[in-house]
């Protein structure tokens, strides 16, 4: 009972760095392009721009901060934060480089939004890992097992069957 307090504080400050995190990243990919257009137009390498080095470094604090959200919540409650990157970007692109967005785009941002909220309503409840012994059961499960032999058979029939063709 003591301890409940502490994990939900835990999980509300890891669903703050998920939401920011997603908001930066959205951004990131926003400045990089501006600094790619501006390079462009100057006829200079894009590695000049403030704008693209601004979105790069961005990129990798927001990815830090997700990485601190991952060890702070659970993984079903950050995940989902993670696609609101998208539509935050978009309207962004939209506002910034004044990129058309037309109506399936703006359905898809709404949906995107709605999936997220949807799947934080209804995240299952989920323990941590305290002890290696419960790591090990988790590992030894018959259907991590057999997710991992799907997603590697998949993995090498796209290297060396797809890839090549």
């Amino acid at each position: 009972m003591g301890r409940e307090p502490e994990q939900s504080a835990g999980a509300s400050l890891g669903l703050s760095l998920a939401l920011l995190s997603s908001l930066v990243n959205g951004c990131t990919f926003v400045l990089q392009r501006k600094g790619i257009l501006r390079a462009e137009s100057r006829g200079a390498s894009y590695l000049t721009e403030l704008a693209w080095w601004s979105g790069t470094v961005g990129m990798g604090l927001a990815q830090i901060g997700n990485f601190l959200a991952y060890n702070t919540a659970p993984a079903a409650l950050v995940t989902p934060l993670g696609a609101l990157g998208v539509p935050f970007g978009s309207l962004l692109a939209s506002y910034m480089l004044q990129e058309k967005l037309n109506l399936l785009g703006k359905l898809g941002c709404l949906l995107s939004c709605a999936g997220s909220i949807v799947l934080l309503i209804h995240a299952p409840k989920t323990e941590n890992i305290t002890s290696s012994v419960q790591l090990e059961e988790k590992l030894a499960n018959p259907v991590f097992l057999g997710y991992t032999c799907i997603i590697l058979a998949l993995l090498i029939v796209l290297i060396f069957w797809i890839a090549p063709s």
